[in-house]
């Protein structure tokens, strides 16, 4: 028991001091007014955030946009991871280079490529302008479409990858069965597969989700700070306007969003499935 003690004792005082610190000190500075100037106890920040429509469409539109990217996501991953669990043998491996490959360059680098294609000048552009599709440039760029893009892009490999570690170890003599009992691909596919792959897809929308409302980089280096999202806001306060009680607020909604959204979404799913 003292040696399984003495094993956890340093990852325990580390997410103490790294994570559990920080946390604390966040959540003490969100009921401040003022700070760093003053250190007033107040919950005036809080009833900004709550009561205040400006800072509610912020929230508001950081989950919409959270949902979209995470729909287009499952629409696109569950397909690839499909394919890859049941069809890619020899082409496996490949596949699962180019699908992680790119987690190792930068979001930065990987943000400014999509700059690059959809500029007015970008491949994207040209393109389309060589096909004599369009007359002038689209306005691709800095707009919501092309930060929800990047975002897809950039989250993709995380979606399949949860998915793809169920639907590899699924039994596919399952489905092979239902198919021998007479029934079709898409009632195999909804009454057989999806069912038993719904974990992953929980995993991977969870963290898609999660990982979308805290996003910083693409929507604003794509989308060009327009959409109104919590992290640019949250940075805005912070820095610009040197509200840190209100970023700190801010920033605590945002993660109860985030908590609350991997506590509750998996345990629901399952839980409608089961019936």
């Amino acid at each position: 028991m003292m040696t399984k003690v003495r094993y956890l004792a340093i990852p325990t005082a580390f997410m103490a001091v790294f994570f559990l610190g920080p946390l604390l000190s966040l959540l003490t500075i969100s009921f401040t007014e003022g700070y760093p100037l003053g250190f007033m106890p107040s919950i005036n920040s809080y009833l900004h955030v709550i009561f205040d429509s400006y800072y509610l469409e912020y929230l508001l539109t950081t989950i919409a946009y959270g949902l979209i990217v995470t729909v287009l996501c499952l629409l696109i991953g569950y397909p690839f991871a499909y394919y890859m669990a049941r069809y890619a043998r020899a082409s496996y491996n490949v596949m699962l280079v180019a699908l992680v490959s790119p987690l190792l360059i930068g979001v930065v680098v990987r943000t400014v490529g999509w700059t690059i294609l959809f500029g007015s000048s970008g491949l994207f552009n040209q393109t389309l302008l060589a096909l004599g599709i369009i007359n002038t440039p689209l306005q691709i760029l800095y707009t919501p479409l092309a930060s929800t893009i990047g975002m897809v892009q950039v989250l993709l490999p995380f979606m399949v990858l949860s998915i793809i570690s169920v639907l590899s170890n699924m039994d596919a003599s399952v489905e092979e069965a239902a198919c021998s009992l007479g029934a079709g691909r898409l009632t195999v596919f909804l009454r057989v597969t999806l069912p038993l792959s719904i974990r992953g897809v929980a995993s991977g929308c969870v963290l898609v989700f999660a990982l979308t409302i805290g996003a910083y980089l693409t929507p604003v280096l794509l989308g060009g700070g327009k959409s109104r999202l919590m992290s640019p806001l949250i940075y805005q306060e912070i820095n610009s306007l040197v509200d840190w009680s209100l970023g700190a607020a801010l920033s605590v909604v945002l993660l109860i969003v985030g908590v609350t959204t991997m506590a509750i979404v998996p345990r629901l799913v399952m839980r409608i499935w089961r019936t």
